[in-house]
C-alpha cells in the first residue's frame, strides 16, 4: 500500500500556534480540498498520534500515545547572525529550535535528531543547500524544508523544488513573510501523517476511531456519531463522540435510522444541514432529544449505494454550519468513503483467505475422515454380525441379552457417528436437493451430543409435523446447524438449556420452514448485536473464535435465498432464526 497515488497537493492552511497543535488546514488529493484536525479532541489540550509499521507485507497498526511535543526546526546557515534572527522570531512562536552552520553539520544534524521543518541556506562552504536537502531528503523523506538565500535564481529554485523543498525565500525577507511560511510547511508536514494515518488504517475499528476523532474537530461538533449499515441492512452506530450511556445511543440511533429513510432520493449525496430542527418538519425529532440546535447529516456512499452516515450536532446557541463548514465535510466524506472502501476491501482479501483456509482444513477432514470409516467399519461391521448372532442364540430374559442389546445400540451409534462425520466433511461441490430439514439436524446433534453432555446441556427439540421439503445442500446446513450449536454451548459454560423448534413457514408467496435455535446463556448485548454477522466480529475472548462463523452462516443461508435474524438479551440467552423457502 504506497501513498503514490494519494499525493498532496497543499492548497492553503491557517493559523498554526507553534505549540503542536492547529485547527485546520486544506490539502488536495485529486479534485478537491480537504481538512483536517490536528489533534485528538479525546486527550485535552494534548493529542494522539498514530504510528503504522509495515510487518511482514501487512500494514499493521500501533498505536503510540504521547503528549503532543512543539514542532522541533532545524536551521542551517554559515551566517551566524541570520541564523540568530531567524531563531529569535521563531521561538518566541513556541517552536524548538536547533542550529547547524554548514551543510554537513545540517545533514549529521538530522541523522541523530528527528525534526519537522529544516530552514536552510543555498551558499555555504563546504556542502551547499541543495546537496545537504538531497542528503536530509534520503535520511528522512517527510521533513519539510525551506531553501533561503541571497543569490538565487529561478533556475536555483526549481533546482531546490525538485529536490523536495517546500518552499523558497529570497534574503532579505521580512519576519511576518518566514512565519507564515513556516505554518505552511508545518502544517503540511501535519496533515500529511494524518492522511497516512487514514489510509494506512486497514483495521475498522481504528479508522472508525480515527473518522470520529477529525470530524468531531474539523466541524466543532457537541456530538457526533458514524452510523452504518450491516449485512442484513440495519442500522448501527459504529463509533461515537459525546454520548454517553447506552440509552443516548440507542435514542440517536433510532433518530438516524429514521434520516437515513429521509434522505433526498433525487440526490443521495448531498449533505442535509438542519439549522433549525423544530422549524423542518422532517427533523424535529432531532431537536426533541438533547436539546441540538444544528445538525449536519453526511451521507456515506459505496458507489450508488448508501453504506451508512455521520451525523455532526451543535447544542450551541447561533452555532450555525457556515458554507465553509458544508465543503469540509464534503471533501472530507470523500476521504472517509475512501478510507473506508479501502478497509472493506482488506476486510475481505482476509475473509477470503479465511475461507480458503477453511476450504483446505475441511478437504483433509474429508480424507481423513473416508480412512477412518474404512478402517473402523470393518471391525464394527464384524463386532455387530458377532453380536446379532449372539443375541439369537440367547433368551430376551437373560441378562446377556440385555448386554448384547446395549452393545448392538453402541456400535449402531457409531456408524451413525460416522457417517455424521463423513456427511459433514464431504467436499462435493453444492448439491442442492430436496430434503427434509430435520435430517441434517440430527446429523449435527449427534457429532456434538457427547460435548453438551460434557458440558452439562440439555437439548429440547420442538418439531412440528407436516414439514415441507426444502431445496438445500445438506452438507452446509450441517456447517450451519454446527455453528450455531457450537456458539450456542460455548454461551453456557455452566450449563443449560438448547431449544430447537421446527415449523413450517411461509416465505413470501412460497412455503418454507422456520428453524430456531435458542439457548439460555450469557446473551449479547444490545450495541453488539446488529454487528454479529459481521466478518471478524467475535463476542469471544482472544484465541476462541474467529468472527468468521455467523458471516459464513449468512452467507450459506443467503445462497439459500434465506434469511437468518438474531435476537438476544443479555443474562437470558439468544436464539437464532432462520427461514428457508422450499
Amino acid at each position: 500500500m504506497g501513498f503514490s497515488l494519494f499525493q498532496v497537493l497543499f492548497l492553503q492552511t491557517s493559523a498554526w500556534n507553534g505549540r503542536g497543535l492547529s485547527r485546520t488546514f486544506s490539502f488536495g488529493f485529486t479534485g478537491f480540498t480537504a481538512l483536517l484536525p490536528m489533534q485528538s479532541p479525546s486527550v485535552p489540550g494534548n493529542g494522539l498520534m498514530r504510528k503504522f509499521i509495515l510487518y511482514n507485507g501487512f500494514i499493521e497498526l500501533a498505536w503510540i500515545v504521547f503528549m503532543t511535543k512543539k514542532a522541533r526546526i532545524l536551521v542551517v546557515d554559515d551566517e551566524e547572525q541570520i541564523s540568530e534572527i531567524i531563531c529569535a522570531a521563531l521561538s518566541s512562536d513556541g517552536y524548538v529550535l536547533s542550529r547547524a552552520f554548514s551543510g554537513e553539520q545540517g545533514v549529521n544534524a538530522v541523522r541523530k535528531e528527528k525534526f519537522d521543518l529544516v530552514i536552510m541556506d543555498i551558499q555555504m562552504p563546504g556542502m551547499d543547500g541543495i546537496s545537504a536537502l538531497g542528503e536530509i531528503k534520503k535520511i528522512d523523506p517527510e521533513t519539510e524544508a525551506i531553501i533561503i538565500t541571497a543569490y538565487g535564481s529561478m533556475s536555483t529554485a526549481i533546482q531546490s523544488m525538485r529536490k523536495g523543498a517546500f518552499d523558497y525565500l529570497h534574503k532579505p525577507f521580512n519576519i511576518a513573510e518566514l512565519r507564515t511560511v513556516v505554518e505552511r510547511a508545518l502544517e503540511k508536514k501535519k496533515f500529511n501523517d494524518i492522511t497516512k494515518a487514514i489510509f494506512s488504517t486497514i483495521r475498522s475499528e481504528e479508522l472508525l476511531s480515527i473518522i470520529i476523532d477529525s470530524v468531531t474537530r474539523i466541524l466543532k461538533a457537541d456530538e457526533s456519531l458514524l452510523v452504518l449499515i450491516n449485512k442484513t441492512g440495519k442500522p448501527y452506530i459504529a463509533v461515537s463522540y459525546g454520548l454517553d450511556g447506552q440509552a443516548r445511543e440507542k435514542s440517536r440511533l433510532e433518530v438516524c435510522t429514521r434520516i437515513l429513510h429521509r434522505l433526498p432520493v433525487d440526490d443521495i449525496n448531498a449533505i442535509t444541514l438542519v439549522d433549525e430542527p423544530f422549524n423542518d418538519a422532517k427533523f424535529t425529532d432531532i431537536a426533541l432529544i438533547g436539546e441540538i440546535k444544528f445538525a449536519m447529516i453526511l451521507p456515506l456512499m459505496e458507489g450508488n449505494r448508501l453504506t451508512g452516515l455521520i451525523n455532526i450536532n451543535r447544542k450551541r446557541p447561533n452555532a450555525y454550519f457556515t458554507e465553509n463548514d458544508t465543503q469540509r465535510a464534503k471533501v472530507f466524506g470523500s476521504l472517509v468513503n475512501l478510507a473506508l472502501r479501502n478497509a472493506n476491501l482488506y476486510r475481505q482479501l482476509q475473509e477470503t483467505q479465511s475461507q480458503l483456509i477453511q476450504a483446505e482444513k475441511m478437504s483433509v477432514l474429508g480424507q481423513m475422515s473416508g480412512g477412518l470409516a474404512h478402517e473402523i467399519n470393518n471391525p464394527i461391521s464384524g463386532i455387530l454380525g458377532l453380536t446379532q448372532l449372539l443375541l439369537e442364540k440367547e433368551e430376551r430374559s437373560t441378562q446377556s441379552y440385555k448386554d448384547l442389546k446395549d452393545i448392538e445400540k453402541a456400535v449402531f451409534r457409531c456408524k451413525k457417528i460416522i457417517t455424521s462425520l463423513l456427511s459433514f466433511a464431504r467436499q462435493d461441490e453444492s448439491l442442492m436437493s430436496p430434503i427434509n430439514v430435520n435430517e441434517p439436524l440430527e446429523e449435527t446433534l449427534t457429532l456434538c451430543a457427547h460435548q453438551m453432555e460434557l458440558q452439562r446441556i440439555t437439548i429440547v427439540r420442538k418439531s412440528a409435523e407436516g414439514l415441507p421439503m426444502i431445496n438445500a445442500d445438506f452438507q452446509q446446513l450441517m456447517q450451519v446447524f454446527l455453528n450455531l450449536l457450537t456458539n450456542a454451548r460455548d454461551a453456557m459454560p455452566d450449563g443449560g438449556t438448547i431449544t430447537i423448534s421446527t415449523r413450517p413457514a411461509q416465505v413470501g408467496d412460497k412455503e418454507g420452514v422456520e428453524i430456531t435455535i435458542a439457548d439460555t446463556g450469557v446473551g449479547i448485548p444490545t450495541n453488539m448485536l446488529t454487528r454479529v454477522f459481521d466478518p471478524f466480529f467475535t463476542t469471544k475472548p482472544v484465541g476462541r473464535g474467529t468472527g468468521l462463523g455467523l458471516s459464513v452462516c449468512l452467507g450459506i443461508i443467503n445462497k439459500h435465498s434465506g434469511t437468518i435474524t438474531a435476537q438476544s438479551e443479555p443474562g437470558k440467552g439468544s436464539a437464532f432464526t432462520l427461514i428457508i423457502p422450499t
